[in-house]
């Protein structure tokens, strides 16, 4: 009697998620402690990152994604991404934001699970299951939001911070650039994106420029866009000889780079400030009335400084109150938190 050969089973795929990413450069850097761990727990399932184009290139400088996909910025272009998206048969889509366009292409690529915190009408009736923050004692941090969506009713208390990794190629490039440049190099970041309500006085920053300036015969970087070019020319002179403007000269990669390459970092509470805390650069960050207790940056050398007793975690670009917190906090403050920064190092 012939025996027919065992015919072996079909491989199991691993399991396939995507996660739609946060629209902010500090936000997006907040989320990755939950993709770590999720990339730690589930080391063989790909882990597609949708975002929008300016942040890819973060992406790209973190272990957790497979796959980076971008969205596109016209409607047009959506329909070429929902395929893709179908073709890639996606188990579980995870959606971050809480817009209607970021659930938009898990939708309609018909994702079986969408998973999401409450947002808005439109948006929450395209997910297929809400998860809502634990919160409690100790969680008040807006990491453990995202440790809660995907580890639900696990209430996990302790993470492992950002980590980021800059190439060694644009290292060396950035390195080259700063080289003629006296050490230790302080970059300054005096720029906000969420407007005045986050932005410390630029007279502030050229004062404290020339003081670390002369306190540690280093170097002074500004840093940040090219909309923000202006102040942070004005900062960089007044280290004059040894202050160096790139303002909107950097892409976010070699932004990344010259912040790993610094010494130590002064700035608002921005992108930025989440950018250099992850990369391990020690950070001095400055704070109005923005709760560093539910945004902070999560670095292991950060040093936060805040004269106002109000703590509230959204203001609006133009806040009377914030802007008087801010000018609360002196100069004198500002060099001497970096400079003992520096003493660390």
């Amino acid at each position: 009697m012939n025996k027919t050969p065992a015919t072996a089973p079909p491989p199991v795929r691993p399991g396939r998620i995507l996660v739609c990413g946060l629209n902010w450069l500090g936000d997006a850097i907040l989320s990755m402690p939950a993709l770590q761990m999720y990339r730690w727990e589930h080391p063989d399932e790909e882990i597609i990152l949708l975002t929008k184009p300016f942040l890819a290139p973060l992406w790209a400088l973190h272990a957790a994604p497979s796959r980076i996909l971008t969205l596109p910025s016209e409607t047009s272009g959506l329909k070429p991404l929902v395929r893709t998206l179908r073709e890639l048969e996606i188990d579980v889509a995870y959606v971050l934001p809480h817009s209607f366009r970021s659930a938009l292409p898990p939708y309609l690529a018909r994702i079986p699970r969408r998973i999401g915190m409450p947002g808005h009408f439109p948006r929450d009736v395209m997910l297929t299951e809400i998860r809502r923050p634990l919160g409690g004692p100790g969680r008040a941090h807006q990491v453990f939001e995202y440790l809660d969506l995907f580890f639900r009713g696990e209430n996990r208390r302790t993470f492992t911070p950002p980590a980021l990794t800059v190439p060694p190629t644009v290292l060396g490039a950035m390195h080259k650039r700063l080289d003629a440049l006296p050490p230790p190099w302080i970059a300054l970041l005096p720029g906000a994106a969420r407007g005045p309500a986050k932005q410390w006085p630029t007279e502030n920053y050229a004062l404290a420029a020339a003081r670390l300036m002369a306190d540690t015969g280093g170097s002074i970087i500004t840093l940040g866009t090219a909309a923000e070019a202006e102040i942070c020319q004005q900062v960089a002179a007044a280290a004059a000889p040894n202050g160096l403007n790139l303002s909107g000269q950097t892409t976010l990669e070699e932004l990344a780079a010259v912040l790993a390459l610094a010494s130590a970092v002064l700035c608002n509470d921005s992108g930025g400030m989440h950018l250099a805390a992850a990369l391990g650069t020690p950070v001095a960050g400055l704070f109005g009335i923005t709760n560093p207790g539910q945004t902070g940056p999560l670095g292991k050398q950060v040093r936060i400084l805040q004269r106002s007793a109000q703590r509230t975690r959204d203001i609006p670009r133009r806040s009377a109150a914030a802007e008087k917190a801010l000018r609360a906090i002196s100069v004198d403050d500002a060099v001497q938190a970096v400079l003992d920064l520096l003493r660390r190092v």
